[in-house]
């Protein structure tokens, strides 16, 4: 599906990479970004989608700000499942949660187009984003395409978040 490709996009364009780990449960990469005169520690998780990993769900969407729901675009079985992994972290209360459709260079490129059987059109994600109340994004992890505008939505969406002035009592428990 090209989760750590889209991962591995964004820690390296955006950020330095301090610490990486991987298990078979969890891909864990922390990196530090400086903005302006602020530098800021951001933590990604990649989770599996695979059937045996639903169990770990809630011990690493629990207490996140945000939450990336990844599919690809050429690849209609791994959009069905976004229903119920939306739906399953629903309750974690996250507050900032997108929908991205990747590896839209498949799509767009006519040779690769012919040969793909039943593609996820635009409408339908973005429909599927509305429904959950998110934003829609395509990118394509290879060239990075729009993994600025997805970060840049997300850290803006977080900063959104932080009362001017920061207030640490104001921030318990708000997941930032």
């Amino acid at each position: 599906m090209g989760k750590t490709s889209f991962l591995d996009a964004i820690t390296s364009k955006l950020g330095t990479v301090v610490e990486n780990e991987e298990s078979t449960e969890l891909h864990i990469k922390t990196t530090y970004y400086i903005d302006d005169a602020y530098q800021y520690k951001i933590v990604y998780f990649d989770m599996p989608g695979k059937e045996r990993h639903h169990k770990y769900i809630h011990k690493y969407v629990n207490g996140s700000t945000a939450c990336i729901y990844l599919f690809n675009i050429a690849k209609r079985s791994s959009f069905e499942k976004l229903e119920r992994w939306i739906t399953e972290t629903e309750s974690c209360d996250t507050p900032i949660r997108i929908l991205v459709g990747n590896m839209v260079d498949l799509t767009s490129n006519p040779q690769t187009a012919k040969n793909l059987i039943d593609p996820v059109s635009k409408v339908e994600a973005a429909s599927l984003a509305r429904k959950h109340n998110m934003e829609y994004f395509e990118t394509c992890s290879v060239g990075e395409a729009n993994i600025v505008q997805v970060f840049d939505y997300i850290f803006n969406s977080l900063l959104a978040l932080v009362p001017s002035p920061p207030d640490p009592a104001l921030l318990m428990g708000k997941n930032v």
